[in-house]
């Protein structure tokens, strides 16, 4: 038997498919930040990494990603 919490993950991580992220590695070097900064952005504007079965590569929504782009752009000094 599966634990609730399990089946719970398998059941989110269904609807998210894999063309709709990009890699964090991508994401980082998009935005033109360091790891650090923008694991930072990601904790703050609340953003989850995903994984994929067989993969070893962390992910974010594609949409998130254009949220930290403008979170920088709003945030230049």
């Amino acid at each position: 038997m599966i634990a609730p919490l399990l089946q719970e993950h398998l059941r989110s991580m269904s609807q998210i498919l894999k063309e709709d992220c990009v890699t964090v590695e991508k994401a980082i070097k998009e935005v033109k930040r360091s790891k650090g900064t923008f694991y930072n952005y990601m904790n703050y504007l609340d953003i989850q990494r995903h994984k994929f079965p067989f993969d070893r590569k962390a992910y974010i929504l594609a949409t998130d990603l254009v949220r930290i782009q403008k979170f920088v752009q709003s945030n230049k000094s």
